[in-house]
């Protein structure tokens, strides 16, 4: 019998191109078929570089060019923003990334991670993935606790499961950690836990 193939969920990239232009493409070329970029653009920002157009028509990821036809301040912004709704009604378990260096996307992406959906704003493709935290980093630090085996474990994946997917706030991280360890191994535990591991929350 074939083993079926696992569906992978849809990843959308939106980038404001009046924003971040052609540094925003950086990471590209890492994309498969089955992701979908988003450039947004407007009037102000409306041709691509020799170097832009090299890495689009070399990417394998779907290219879609949405022109903001409207005028006025933040119009690009305020349609980006409603189209990662549409998105994630459509789809669901999408991941959005927002590419821009414009830090007023933060309550986009504070927004949805309050409803449980996955949107992150990021200044280039490649940087999607960055995560300032290895899960090395974590199972050596609890390494030095006075657990069992099993409980290393949990803790690590717990920990770890916070820091790689947590929300745009450390401080949101920092909650979701605390409160997961004190599901699992009650408060007294959980303090010397979260003394260990409070350096890797960064």
């Amino acid at each position: 019998m074939a083993k079926s193939k696992i569906k992978k969920k849809p990843r959308y990239f939106l980038i404001d191109y009046e924003n971040v232009h052609k540094a925003g493409l950086n990471g590209i070329e890492e994309l498969s078929k089955s992701d979908t970029v988003f450039i947004f653009y407007s009037a102000n920002a409306d041709s691509l570089s020799f170097e832009a157009m090299r890495l689009l028509s070399a990417s394998k990821a779907q290219i879609e060019y949405i022109k903001v036809g409207t005028q006025g301040r933040n119009a690009l912004d305020f349609q980006l923003s409603s189209y990662i709704g549409y998105l994630l009604g459509r789809h669901e378990g999408a991941r959005c990334y927002i590419v821009s260096n414009d830090k007023g996307y933060a309550n986009v992406q504070i927004f949805w991670f309050s409803q449980g959906e996955r949107v992150k704003l990021v200044p280039s493709i490649g940087d999607r993935k960055t995560v300032s935290t290895k899960r090395s980093d974590v199972e050596r630090v609890v390494e030095e606790l006075d657990l069992t085996d099993e409980e290393k474990e949990k803790v690590t994946d717990l920990v770890w499961a916070r820091l790689k997917d947590g929300s745009p706030h450390l401080s949101h991280i920092k909650v979701g950690i605390n409160n997961d360890l004190v599901q699992r191994f009650g408060g007294e535990k959980t303090k010397l836990i979260f003394n260990v591991i409070r350096p890797l929350i960064k």
